[in-house]
């Protein structure tokens, strides 16, 4: 939770070889004495390897899974990167490789400033700490003797890294909050991800937030300095339309949203959604759960996948979601920015499809996939599905398995259904004749799109 309190790294993917430093700083009201304290974070990158950025901050995410995984028992967490790769649904390939090893690497050279910052929840107070998130890091690198980690020889060569030991006594203090990780890797925009963190923790104690505009952009957010009220607006809604499609905050008017303090002075309110964090019912009709998942994979949220799929027709999300798909294959502007919110507003408005697709239709059959389900119920549909098809796909998955080294099928397994819909994952919980099956699905679709990732 601490790391989710200030940004760790720049919003851009890429930054100014001369900035090595960056600042945040905030003001609150501690409960303790009653008095206000200002509580700062300075963040400094190594001359060779710079400071962090977007990707890294997903890899640190990353790394607090595989430790959590391992039941936060050590400080020094033992992987392997191809292990790393899937728990960040990255593709299998040299450049995936070549990243995580760039980002462990700038991680060692970050140091972290924290003044009246860090909150310790054993004492219940801001300290200030200094300390480097990462203390060693060891990659084992195909061809090469492993590196020495004090790990005993189990046929597989191991790559290791530790934490710093005052972000790993966080971690056992239970100073911890778990978020929706494939929620996050799912959100498109940076500003988004970073809004979805910092709100999601402040969430925890009520569902209404309201900030300084400046301060949430320039001290939470990350957003340059140098914009004026109109650009902060601008910049922050683009984060604050993908949340509100994705039903984690709830819909506000403009005028509600942001709201004049006095001269120069803006803030800026959210409202956590209804339905977040609410169960899925459970007696959804057979025609309804058919198109809930479809929805889900393409970025829609469980609970307004559950309300659009039992509000609307099933030949209209069908006939919707084709043309949201063959649009996404063309890569149209009118979905690039929030394709989730596009096929919303395109389902309940019932658009009118373009002319190119109804023209490709009527030439003949769609090769758009309608939005079917298979037998299994975490399998996406296709249209040459049939029996010789399955058989084949079903040896790939199973030589999937075997090829994960022992040591990483139990975590690969537990990240799988961690990362499963919340429907999913009540009817594995109450078991049944459907627990099974379930599961089973759940680790083949992982399995699938494992394949897809690597061989795209």
């Amino acid at each position: 939770m601490n790391l989710a309190e200030f940004p760790l790294c720049a919003l851009a993917h890429r930054l100014k070889p001369e900035v090595k430093t960056l600042r945040f700083k905030d003001q609150i009201p501690d409960k303790s004495t009653g008095n206000s304290i200002t509580r700062q974070l300075t963040i400094t990158g190594s001359d060779a390897f710079g400071l962090p950025t977007g990707n890294d901050d997903e890899v640190l995410l990353g790394l607090i899974q595989l430790t959590r995984m391992r039941g936060f028992a050590d400080r020094k967490v033992f992987f392997t990167r191809h292990e790393l790769i899937l728990v960040l649904r990255w593709r299998d390939d040299s450049k995936s490789y070549a990243r995580i090893e760039a980002s462990l690497t700038r991680w060692t050279g970050v140091t972290l400033y924290y003044n009246n910052a860090w909150r310790n929840k054993e004492r219940k107070s801001w300290m200030s700490e200094q300390f480097h998130i990462l203390d060693n890091v060891w990659l084992c690198h195909r061809g090469e003797p492993p590196p020495d980690v004090g790990l005993p020889d189990h046929g597989t060569p191991m790559s290791a890294f530790v934490w710093n030991e005052v972000i790993f006594r966080s971690f056992t203090q239970g100073n911890l909050k778990s978020i929706d990780f494939d929620f996050y890797k799912s959100l498109q925009s940076a500003v988004s991800k970073r809004l979805y963190r910092f709100l999601d923790k402040r969430f925890w104690h009520r569902n209404r937030l309201e900030f300084k505009l400046r301060e949430l952009c320039c001290e939470h957010v990350g957003l340059s300095r140098s914009y004026d009220t109109a650009g902060f607006k601008r910049k922050l809604m683009s984060g604050v339309s993908e949340l509100e499609a994705r039903a984690f905050l709830a819909p506000l008017a403009t005028q509600q949203r942001f709201v004049k303090v006095r001269r120069g002075e803006w803030s800026v309110t959210f409202e956590r959604s209804n339905t977040a964090g609410t169960p899925l019912p459970t007696d959804i009709q057979p025609e309804h759960a058919a198109v809930i998942q479809p929805l889900i994979d393409r970025g829609i949220s469980p609970h307004r996948a559950v309300e659009i799929a039992t509000g609307y027709t099933v030949a209209r999300i069908k006939r919707q979601t084709e043309c949201f798909d063959w649009l996404q294959q063309r890569r149209d502007r009118r979905i690039s920015r929030n394709p989730a919110g596009f096929l919303i507003a395109a389902i309940r408005r019932d658009f009118a499809p373009p002319p190119d697709f109804q023209k490709r239709n009527s030439a003949g059959p769609s090769s758009v996939s309608v939005v079917e389900r298979e037998p299994t119920l975490a399998a996406k549909a296709r249209p040459e599905f049939n029996a010789g098809v399955l058989e084949e796909e079903r040896g790939r998955i199973q030589e999937f398995w075997r090829s994960i080294p022992e040591l990483e099928r139990p975590g690969l397994e537990a990240i799988a259904l961690a990362n499963a819909s919340s429907f999913h994952r009540t009817v594995i919980e109450r078991g049944g004749p459907f627990a099974e099956p379930t599961k089973r699905a759940l680790l083949d679709a992982f399995a699938r799109e494992s394949l897809r990732a690597k061989s795209s």
